[in-house]
């Protein structure tokens, strides 16, 4: 029963939250949708916790806290593809950049998804299988979306339908290392937490490398 109510609540609450920020980013350009992107960052790195006591799910908040310090960091891996990589090129918004490169919003970008994944896989009784397969998919629909949505763009690099191919496997192992760390580390004080954190986002940066260098 209390499955049933926190996968409810958990979709609702996304359900609601992308049927408003998808069309509003998708109907904005240039500043607008810099200032736009922010706001839904905020808004839902806000909300989420907030919803998830609300609601009675401990395990809501819990877990945002520990991907917090992963999503913050993980746009200095996207850094590194802009700047010495130079395949990803992120559209001028009017949003500071985090090394003059990525838009800051970024830093709250990655927890909506990655929450998303490890939440709902832990609900089944295969978590890794499902986590690869909800990561993969997640990300291939992002990848695709990020060009209608004017959120960046793939440089030089094996693409399919606009989207590059490269990223996809990272990803999935970057979100089977979340689960991993989350799994092992739930209960571990905090600063454990924040340095598999630290260590997730530069395991993901150096198989982003590998990745460019074994698929292009």
């Amino acid at each position: 029963m209390f499955k049933q109510t926190a996968f409810k609540d958990a979709l609702i609450f996304h359900s609601v939250f992308f049927a408003i920020a998808m069309p509003l980013a998708l109907s904005l350009q240039g500043a607008a949708l810099g200032l736009a992107l922010v706001v839904l960052a905020l808004a839902y790195n806000i909300a989420l916790p907030i919803v998830g006591q609300w609601r009675k799910h401990a395990d809501w908040p819990r877990l945002w806290l520990f991907l917090l310090p992963l999503s913050l960091t993980l746009p200095f891996a996207d850094w590194m593809l802009v700047e010495r990589m130079g395949t990803l090129y992120f559209p001028d918004h009017g949003i500071p950049r985090i090394g003059g490169a990525v838009p800051v919003y970024f830093m709250g970008l990655w927890i909506m998804l990655l929450w998303q994944v490890l939440w709902f896989a832990q609900l089944t009784p295969r978590p890794y299988l499902v986590t690869a397969i909800l990561s993969f998919t997640g990300f291939l629909f992002w990848e695709w979306a990020s060009h209608p949505m004017a959120l960046w763009q793939a440089n030089d690099v094996v693409k399919i339908a606009d989207f590059a191919l490269y990223p996809l496997i990272p990803e999935v192992l970057l979100s089977l290392g979340a689960l991993f760390f989350w799994r092992l580390l739930k209960q571990a004080p905090r600063h454990q937490q924040v340095l598999a954190a630290f260590s997730l986002t530069i395991f993901y940066t150096g198989a982003l490398a590998l990745a460019l260098l074994w698929i292009g």
